[in-house]
């Protein structure tokens, strides 16, 4: 039987077949996601929240980098105005 389940308002799913429980987390920013093994619901349930905060953590971080990257491009622009 699959869970659907939220962590950080990133949907995961979490099911058992063969004595091995499984979840699976869908990226919200591109096609895919990520989908891993564990001895248990709750150890399943645990990975999966590990990963959706790696994967908050890697959205958060190229935000920084990317507004870092627009505001060198904006200063630079304003010092070859003012020169």
């Amino acid at each position: 039987m699959r869970t659907s389940k939220h962590h950080l308002g990133i949907g995961f799913e979490v099911w058992n077949g063969q004595q091995t429980w499984f979840w699976f987390v869908v990226n919200p920013h591109r096609e895919g996601g990520t989908i891993g093994a564990a001895i248990s619901e709750s150890e399943a349930v645990r990975e999966a929240r590990l990963s959706i905060e790696e994967l908050c953590d890697s959205i958060i971080s190229s935000g920084w980098e990317r507004s870092l990257g627009n505001l060198e491009r904006y200063l630079a622009s304003l010092c070859e105005a003012a020169a």
